[in-house]
C-alpha cells in the first residue's frame, strides 16, 4: 500500500525531470529569465513541501526532483548567454514624397477649372528613370473610410520599390487632399456607376499626362494596377485609351458589390467590354474570403473578360484574415510570387536586389 501512495509523488518528480529543462529553454527564448527563476524556486518549494508532508517520500525521488531543478538552473544560465547572432534589421524606410498632378475639370456649365490631384510617390535607390507602377485606389466602402483619407498602400509599394520600381499612387477628385468633388456614387444603377467610372478615367488621364514628362519614369516599362475600384479602373482605362502600359494588375477589382451586381449585371458588361478592347496580358489577384466578391462571382468576371478576347490570369488565394478584400494589398507575402512571375512573363523582370 505505501507504494500505491508513492505513485503521485513519482509522477510529480517525473514531470519536474521532463518539464523544467524544456520550460527553461522556452523561457530563455522568450527572454523571461527572471520569471523562470521564480518557476524554478517554486519547484524546489513543492519538493520540500512533499518531503515534509509525506514522510514516506523516498529520498531517491526527492533527489531526482532536486537534480531536475538544478539541471534547469544550469540550462537557464547557459542559454542566457548573449547570442552572437546579429539582430534582425528593420526594413529600410521608403523614399516617399507627395506630388501634385495638374488636372482640368470641364463642367457642363461654366468654363474649365484647374485642379490639383494629390499623389504619393515612392522611389527606389538611385536617380535615373526606373520602371513605374501607377496604382489606383479603391472606394470608401460606402463610408467605411473617410474620403479625405490619403491611401498609400505601403506594403504594395515596398514590394515594388525593393525590386527597383517607382510607384505612384494618385488620389482621384475629392479623395485625400485632391481638389474637386468625390462623385463616384454607390447607387445600384448602371448609369450612376458608369458615370463614376468615366469620371475616374478622366482623372487617370491627368495622371498619365503627368507621368509622361517625369524624368524618374521609364514609361517604356510601365504597369497599371489598382485595388478594388482601382483594379477595374486600370482594366477599363487601358481598354479605352492609348497607353504605354505593358500590363495590368487587378487587385480585388470591381465597381459595385456582388448583391447589386447580381441585380443589374454591371460587371459582366464592363469586364466584357474591357476584354474586347484590351490586348495586354493581365493579372487578377483575389482572395476566397473577399467581402465584396465570392469566388463564383470572380470567376464569372474573368470568364466575361476572356470570352470577349481578353487575356486574364486569375490567382484566387485562400482566405486572408477577416476580409481578403481589404487585406489583399497588405500581403505581398501571399501574392508576391505570382506578381514576380507575371512581370517576368511580360519582360519586366525585376533587377537583382
Amino acid at each position: 500500500m505505501p507504494y500505491l501512495f508513492d505513485l503521485p509523488i513519482y509522477l510529480v518528480a517525473l514531470t519536474l525531470v521532463v518539464a523544467i529543462p524544456l520550460g527553461v529553454i522556452s523561457a530563455v527564448r522568450r527572454n523571461t529569465f527572471v520569471g523562470h527563476l521564480g518557476t524554478l524556486a517554486l519547484g524546489l518549494m513543492l519538493i520540500d513541501v512533499f518531503a515534509v508532508r509525506r514522510r514516506w517520500l523516498r529520498a531517491r525521488v526527492c533527489r531526482q526532483a532536486r537534480l531536475a531543478v538544478a539541471a534547469g538552473i544550469a540550462t537557464l544560465f547557459l542559454l542566457a548567454a548573449p547570442s552572437t547572432r546579429p539582430a534582425a534589421q528593420p526594413p529600410a524606410e521608403l523614399r516617399t514624397e507627395t506630388v501634385w498632378i495638374p488636372a482640368t475639370e470641364r463642367a457642363a456649365l461654366g468654363g474649365p477649372r484647374q485642379l490639383r490631384l494629390e499623389a504619393t510617390l515612392y522611389r527606389p535607390a538611385g536617380s535615373g528613370p526606373s520602371p513605374l507602377l501607377v496604382f489606383n485606389h479603391g472606394s470608401t466602402g460606402r463610408g467605411r473610410s473617410s474620403p479625405k483619407e490619403t491611401l498609400t498602400y505601403p506594403d504594395t509599394a515596398r514590394f515594388f520599390v525593393e525590386r527597383g520600381w517607382t510607384v505612384l499612387m494618385p488620389m482621384r477628385r475629392g479623395r485625400g487632399a485632391s481638389d474637386g468633388e468625390y462623385l463616384e456614387r454607390y447607387d445600384c444603377d448602371p448609369a450612376v456607376l458608369s458615370a463614376g467610372s468615366d469620371r475616374a478615367v478622366e482623372d487617370l488621364d491627368a495622371v498619365m499626362a503627368f507621368v509622361a514628362v517625369q524624368s524618374w519614369a521609364d514609361t517604356t516599362r510601365l504597369v497599371l494596377g489598382g485595388m478594388s475600384r482601382g483594379g477595374l479602373l486600370s482594366l477599363v482605362y487601358a481598354s479605352v485609351r492609348q497607353t504605354p502600359a505593358r500590363g495590368i494588375i487587378n487587385v480585388a477589382g470591381g465597381w459595385t458589390v456582388e448583391p447589386c451586381d447580381q441585380r443589374i449585371g454591371f460587371h459582366e458588361r464592363v469586364f466584357g467590354r474591357a476584354g474586347r478592347d484590351l490586348r495586354l496580358p493581365t493579372l487578377w489577384l483575389y482572395a476566397e474570403n473577399d467581402r465584396n466578391y465570392s469566388p463564383a462571382a470572380v470567376r464569372s468576371y474573368q470568364a466575361a473578360f476572356a470570352r470577349a478576347g481578353g487575356a486574364a490570369e486569375l490567382q484566387l488565394f485562400p482566405p486572408i484574415g477577416h476580409d481578403g478584400h481589404i487585406l489583399m494589398p497588405r500581403h505581398p507575402d501571399i501574392w508576391g510570387g505570382a506578381v514576380d512571375a507575371y512581370l517576368a512573363r511580360i519582360g519586366l523582370t525585376a533587377p537583382a536586389r
